[in-house]
């Protein structure tokens, strides 16, 4: 059956980063006439030109917080749809940087949509972040404000075109992500730092977290919020695992790792949730994954979807990674990089 993607031109910002990455190979495979790489980082650039080595792909050095930068791309392609995945996503970094985040997670995402609304691109979908659900950190407000802007490009192109949203859970081994971080504290003899054994997160692995992102560019009709069913890990539990499972593969003693508690920083919630109190009344599912619909009356258009009863989706209620699940992601994680 040929792929929706067959013959298309797809712009992915952001995609030298974990995420973008897989999209890209995805497309690639996916048989795209052009994929697009658009992102600030000309090492990683010249390291994914070296690695994927096809004729479809396009790597522009350049920054989306930059009208300039961005409309380049505009100018020399007629794409058919963006995967916006630039941003800054850890929350340390934007609470120490608060006005580079705005730059990077508001205004570039408004350069985007704006150059999508100019150059009439049929389809956007945009990437974010739990930490936009009732946000109390920089990361969080800046991705709430990134969305909001996204679905009003559908207010804007009347129905032409179509803007929507992923939310996302933690994504499992993805750059600067607390197992990688844990795993090099191990593995480099330094304390496992951790704030708070009670903390719980929703995961999902990168695979999950692009085959939502594909899902939704095909089922996207406007205005909605996709976010995928997950599980939740306990921040103790992956601790556990790491010290009494991973580090005995890796040739480390027990004795030999210190375990640190640090406290919530600044900005962190002990747990996350992925829908507002205000968007229970218009949250679906459909298959593996909620919709957030810009209104009830839109559901009649999706072939198969019901209506929620849950009025909490929150990561301390929901079912939880057991400790061999999360060895088992961790161990597909050492093996792909060579680690074990």
């Amino acid at each position: 059956m040929k792929s929706k993607f067959a013959g298309k031109t797809v712009l992915v910002t952001g995609g030298t980063g974990s995420i973008g990455s897989e999209i890209v190979k995805h497309l690639l495979a996916a048989d795209a006439a052009k994929v697009i790489v658009f992102s600030r980082d000309e090492i990683k650039h010249f390291l994914m030109r070296s690695r994927l080595r096809n004729d479809s792909l396009e790597t522009i050095v350049g920054d989306a917080r930059n009208i300039t930068s961005i409309e380049q791309v505009f100018n020399r392609f007629d794409i058919d749809i963006i995967f916006h995945a630039a941003a800054m996503k850890h929350v340390v970094m934007c609470e120490e940087f608060p006005m580079e985040a705005v730059e990077t997670n508001i205004s570039g995402t408004q350069n985007v949509v704006d150059m999508a609304l100019k150059y009439k691109v049929p389809k956007m979908i945009t990437i974010s972040t739990d930490k936009a659900a009732s946000p109390i950190n920089i990361l969080g407000a800046t991705k709430f404000i990134a969305e909001r802007i996204t679905l009003n490009g559908n207010r804007i192109s009347r129905g032409k075109q179509k803007f929507a949203c992923v939310r996302f859970g933690n994504v499992a081994c993805s750059r600067g992500s607390v197992i990688p971080v844990l795993l090099d504290n191990l593995l480099y003899r330094k304390p496992l730092q951790i704030t708070n054994v009670d903390v719980t997160r929703f995961m999902m692995e990168i695979p999950d977290a692009v085959k939502l992102i594909i899902e939704a560019s095909d089922q996207v009709l406007g205005g909605e919020i996709f976010i995928l069913k997950m599980k939740a890990f306990k921040l103790g539990d992956l601790s556990d695992v790491i010290v009494d499972k991973i580090a005995p593969k890796l040739g480390i003693p027990k004795k030999d790792i210190k375990l640190e508690i640090s406290g919530l920083i600044n900005g962190e919630k002990l747990h996350e949730e992925l829908v507002f109190e205000s968007e229970y009344n218009r949250l679906f599912e459909l298959g593996d994954k909620y919709i957030i619909l810009p209104d009830n009356t839109s559901a009649a258009k999706y072939p198969g979807i019901s209506k929620v009863t849950v009025n909490k989706y929150c990561s301390n209620d929901s079912e939880l990674l057991t400790k061999t699940e999360i060895e088992n992601i961790i161990l597909k994680y050492l093996k792909a990089n060579a680690l074990i």
